[in-house]
């Protein structure tokens, strides 16, 4: 059976296994039932690859070299924060961290284009934490014409010219985020855009928990996120042991009313 869209995810920040994505692929699976699902395109994209070594060095140095408590908690804030610190850093370098997380974005897309005959085919994105920044800054750059896209970059992707379109997410119809840390990187402009809808049919939902120190709503940042921003959807995430505090933070994947709402939109997008 043809595939009828492309669903995305992108993880957030911190030591994160390349199967990331299992929790959620078999919720939605479960969901949706084997006829539903065998009509979406599933790709993960991983950009953890490209900090992970260094942080695993540091830590075990740290570790080696001195008595640390609260190892966990530590390792957490190591591996999240600096994966924040480093996103950005020199991010117009040829090379920089940045475009080579553009470039992992870029990697998943065209093996979700391959599956396809053209490139109007809608596409579905899920981003969490850090993933909603990285996204966010991709789909600037790509409509901008920035960042890895710069026609002068040594980073511009090899392409097909027909693959653009999709590679630029010029069909992205449903961006979910959740836990998103936007604000976090955004709050001390002095003034703050989001980016511009890539098509009409675009819409963007924003889950967040109040609990989640890290997840926030994206609305009231500024008139324009007001704008492009469909609805920030509070819920409560996580288990009974995660949704009364910070740990909401992971939870968000696992809760039924949103996986009730991303199956919802996939069965709209497949008939």
């Amino acid at each position: 059976m043809a595939k009828k869209l492309a669903f995305l995810t992108i993880h957030g920040m911190g030591e994160t296994d390349k199967e990331y994505y299992q929790i959620v692929k078999q919720s939605l699976e479960k969901h949706l039932g084997k006829d539903v699902w065998s009509q979406v395109h599933f790709e993960a994209i991983h950009y953890q690859s490209a900090l992970q070594d260094y942080q695993y060095s540091v830590w075990e140095n740290m570790r080696q070299s001195a008595h640390l408590s609260w190892q966990d908690l530590r390792k957490f804030m190591l591996f999240g924060f600096s994966d924040a610190c480093a996103l950005e850093h020199r991010a117009t370098d040829d090379g920089s961290l940045y475009k080579k997380i553009q470039k992992s974005i870029i990697y998943s897309l065209k093996i979700a284009r391959a599956e396809f005959s053209h490139n109007d085919i809608p596409i579905i994105i899920l981003a969490h934490s850090l993933g909603c920044q990285i996204i966010s800054n991709y789909l600037w750059d790509s409509q901008k014409n920035q960042g890895i896209w710069h026609v002068d970059s040594l980073d511009y992707p090899e392409i097909q010219p027909e693959q653009e379109d999709f590679l630029k997410l010029k069909s992205l119809q449903y961006l979910f985020t959740t836990g998103c840390i936007i604000p976090l990187f955004v709050a001390g402009f002095t003034e703050i855009v989001a980016i511009p809808k890539p098509n009409s049919k675009f819409k963007w939902f924003n889950y967040y928990d109040k609990n989640d120190i890290l997840g926030w709503p994206l609305k009231p940042l500024s008139p324009s996120y007001d704008l492009v921003v469909d609805q920030d959807i509070e819920i409560d995430s996580g288990n009974l042991w995660q949704s009364w505090n910070p740990q909401s933070h992971d939870g968000y994947w696992t809760d039924e009313d949103f996986i009730e709402h991303l199956s919802q939109v996939i069965k709209r997008l497949s008939v």
